[in-house]
């Protein structure tokens, strides 16, 4: 069949269209919340993240025109790795913010390791399968995998980061999947990993607060503040909106507005319509990069894009049930939606490899 030579221009559309709406959404969400919260300007958290957005796009259009042997090639996506390593661990060396280990501080730039860490893992767990798949799954490989895996997750849950280190482990396990490993030897980790997400929620009495207030809403009454709140902002929200701007629950009901819980502002300010668009245009990036993952001839490249897909997908579906009161309160972003320029950075960095990987595709 014809390779594609030009880029998916439906999946460059639907970034650039959830991106702008997204800031939209940011400014008004986050408005408030600076100058009353933070003592910032109203505009901070909107041109921070405007500035962001202009960066990544900067970067998407490079990563369109890489080599795409670059992406595979085992020297640069392991120092890529090691370089996230570094960071990760790095964190730990600073000053919590918030009580976690989550940022670090750069020249006055704050970065969050953990999610540079995820895609450079996505690139490497893509390369580690395709070998491990041709060699007949030896347990040397597989070895190397397990321990790079529980390595990343277990430092993303002492940050503590217990979203990230269920994200990870639930794309790399989707990877593995797709990627043949037979059901015998990936039984186990997916137990082990099962096992050690529900440890780590019982050894917290927060997590656990907020699993029993999910659970029972009424019993747990403080603890189900959040998704109360959110709830409340989608419901009042009907079908059009309350009107851009004018939204109540960014008044400090919602904790984190402009991050956790934007997908509610824009139930509240936006309605149903402003909730369907945001789902359509996910759907549309998650569509293509699962289309582009499935025509790719080549494994590692295909496994590359399904592992960059599955990570936007879930992401997106997770804060949404979130917002819902479908799962309980876990502060994961929208992708291209929520405040954080690192998320912002990442998302557009692997839109740029899903868009440069779509020229390849089987038309």
């Amino acid at each position: 069949m014809p390779i594609r030579q030009r880029f998916d221009r439906l999946l460059l559309g639907a970034t650039i269209l959830l991106t702008a709406i997204g800031l939209a959404i940011l400014a008004s969400a986050s408005w408030l919340l600076a100058t009353e919260r933070y003592g910032r300007p109203g505009s901070y958290f909107f041109t921070w993240q405007s500035a962001t957005a202009m960066v990544g796009l900067g970067v998407l259009v490079v990563c369109m025109h890489l080599r795409t042997s670059l992406l595979t090639e085992r020297r640069f996506v392991v120092g890529a790795l090691i370089a996230g390593w570094a960071l990760l661990l790095a964190a730990f060396a600073q000053a919590p913010v918030a009580n976690t280990h989550r940022w670090i501080s750069i020249g006055g730039l704050s970065l969050q390791p953990s999610v540079l860490v995820r895609l450079a893992l996505i690139l490497f767990v893509a390369i580690l399968l395709d070998e491990a798949r041709r060699e007949g799954w030896p347990w040397r490989r597989l070895g190397i995998l397990a321990g790079v895996t529980v390595a990343t997750t277990a430092v993303s849950v002492a940050e503590p980061d217990l979203g990230s280190a269920a994200l990870i482990l639930v794309v790399l396990g989707a990877m593995a999947f797709v990627a043949g490993t037979p059901l015998r030897i990936l039984a186990a980790p997916a137990v082990f990993g099962v096992v050690a997400l529900v440890a780590a929620v019982i050894a917290s009495p927060y997590r656990m607060a907020r699993v029993r207030a999910f659970l029972d809403p009424q019993a747990g009454a403080a603890a189900s503040w959040q998704s109360t709140q959110s709830l409340i902002a989608i419901g009042s929200g009907g079908i059009f909106g309350r009107g851009y701007g004018s939204g109540l629950q960014k008044l400090f009901f919602l904790p984190e507005p402009h991050t956790d819980f934007i997908f509610a502002i824009t139930g509240e300010e936006l309605g149903l319509v402003g909730l369907v668009t945001l789902l359509a245009l996910a759907g549309v990036i998650a569509w293509r990069g699962f289309v582009i993952a499935d025509r790719l001839e080549d494994p590692r490249r295909a496994l590359i894009a399904f592992g960059i897909t599955i990570a936007f997908a879930v992401q997106s579906l997770v804060h949404m049930f979130v917002s819902l009161g479908l799962l309980p309160p876990k502060g994961i972003p929208l992708p291209l939606v929520s405040y954080g320029k690192t998320e912002m950075l990442v998302t557009m960095i692997s839109m740029g490899i899903l868009l440069n990987l779509s020229r390849e595709a089987r038309a």
